[in-house]
C-alpha cells in the first residue's frame, strides 16, 4: 500500500492560526503533532480495510498521539486531539453503517463536512454549529 501523506485538518488549522498570532513556537508543535500522526498511515484501498485502518488508529495509534498531546502540556494540543479522535471515531461510524445499508444512509440526506475539525454530520440540513469545535454553521461545506 501506498503512504498516506494526509494531515489531519484540525492540527493544521490550530497550526496557521497560531502562526498568524505570531506564537511561532506552538504552531510548530502542531505542525511536528501532524505529521508525527501520519508517519506511519497507510491508504486502504476499500471501505472494509478503511474502517479497519481508523479502528487501528483508535486503538493503537491514538493513545501515542494522546502521550505526545500531553507531553506538550498545551490545552490547545489536547482539544485538537480530542476532536480528531472524535472525529476519527465518527467517521469509523459512518463507514460502518454505509456498509451495512449502502445508499439507504444517504438517502433524503446531504452529508455535510466541518472545515475546521472534520465532522461530518449526516441530515437534511447544515448544523447551526459543530458539536465538536463549535464552528459556525458557514464553515460546513455540503459534500452531497
Amino acid at each position: 500500500m501506498n503512504k498516506l501523506k494526509a494531515i489531519p485538518p484540525i492540527l493544521t488549522n490550530l497550526a496557521k492560526a497560531a502562526e498568524k498570532q505570531l506564537n511561532l513556537d506552538e504552531s510548530k508543535e502542531f505542525q511536528e503533532l501532524a505529521m508525527s500522526f501520519y508517519e506511519t498511515t497507510e491508504l486502504p484501498v476499500c471501505l472494509a480495510s478503511i474502517e479497519e485502518s481508523l479502528q487501528e488508529k483508535l486503538q493503537n495509534e491514538y493513545p501515542a498521539v494522546q502521550e505526545k498531546a500531553a507531553a506538550v502540556g498545551d490545552r490547545g494540543v489536547l482539544r485538537a486531539f480530542t476532536w480528531s479522535k472524535k472525529v476519527t471515531s465518527i467517521q469509523k461510524s459512518l463507514i460502518h453503517r454505509y456498509s451495512q445499508t449502502g445508499e439507504a444512509l444517504l438517502e433524503d440526506q446531504n452529508l455535510y463536512i466541518c472545515e475546521a475539525c472534520g465532522f461530518i454530520s449526516l441530515g437534511k440540513n447544515t448544523p447551526a454549529i459543530c458539536p465538536i469545535c463549535k464552528a459556525p454553521k458557514k464553515r460546513f461545506s455540503l459534500v452531497k
